[in-house]
């Protein structure tokens, strides 16, 4: 079973099983949980969510309608894998939605949800030096999310994530060279800086940074990744 898989907890039977699993997976691979080309089967999932084959089926079946995961000739359901081509499009698509997103936040940070961010970006930079790139992938997720949720724009949102879902377990490629330069933290630093001041122009521009900076990282790795 996968790593991943081992560590999620059952879930609980508020909502539907099939939307709860569902769920629980959408976040994992947003958050770069699972590696690019893995396989995830009904029943390794059904017994990690301690849940019927039934529930687990639909929630994989879902996610591959969505675009999230996809299914091979031989019926296997597994975490896509990109080219540099879909990456480029990718990185473009992601920098105009993202930097909107941004923009249509920075009027509406609380003082809260800004001493929040402080605090999740703390954590990223424990999880850094602490080489525990699970923790900050997680961490790198709710960072952007909560920024991005402020704009309240929920369209919007359900399209970056999108995104995250096709881009997600490059985030497993992309650490720990990324990490071990702190270029990443770097970027992040200058986004609370303009998250605190509510400069929508400056926060735009550094989200954007933040993704072509990973992007042009991550393109040099997949190509490393194919001469191999």
């Amino acid at each position: 079973m996968s790593s991943t898989l081992e560590s999620f907890r059952p879930v609980e039977r508020k909502e539907t099983l099939g939307t709860l699993v569902r769920e629980q997976l959408r976040s994992a691979i947003m958050a770069g949980q699972f590696m690019p080309g893995e396989k995830l089967t009904i029943r390794a999932v059904a017994k990690a969510l301690d849940v019927s084959l039934t529930p687990a089926r639909e929630a994989l079946f879902n996610l591959v309608a969505e675009g999230a995961l996809e299914t091979q000739p031989n019926g296997t359901v597994c975490v896509p894998e990109m080219d540099e081509n879909r990456l480029i499009e990718i990185t473009k698509i992601r920098i105009n939605l993202e930097g909107l997103a941004a923009r249509e936040a920075a009027p509406r940070l609380s003082p809260e949800l800004v001493t929040r961010l402080e605090d999740t970006n703390e954590k990223l930079i424990e999880a850094d030096e602490a080489r525990d790139y699970t923790a900050l992938r997680t961490l790198n997720w709710q960072f952007h999310f909560a920024i991005y949720e402020a704009a309240q724009m929920p369209q919007l949102c359900k399209m970056i994530e999108s995104c995250w879902l096709m881009i997600g377990s490059y985030l497993n490629v992309l650490y720990p060279d990324y990490g071990q330069v702190n270029v990443g933290i770097d970027i992040h630093r200058e986004i609370i800086k303009a998250v605190k001041a509510r400069d929508a122009e400056k926060l735009e521009a550094t989200i954007a940074l933040d993704i072509r900076t990973a992007g042009d990282w991550l393109a040099e790795m997949i190509r490393k990744r194919g001469a191999d």
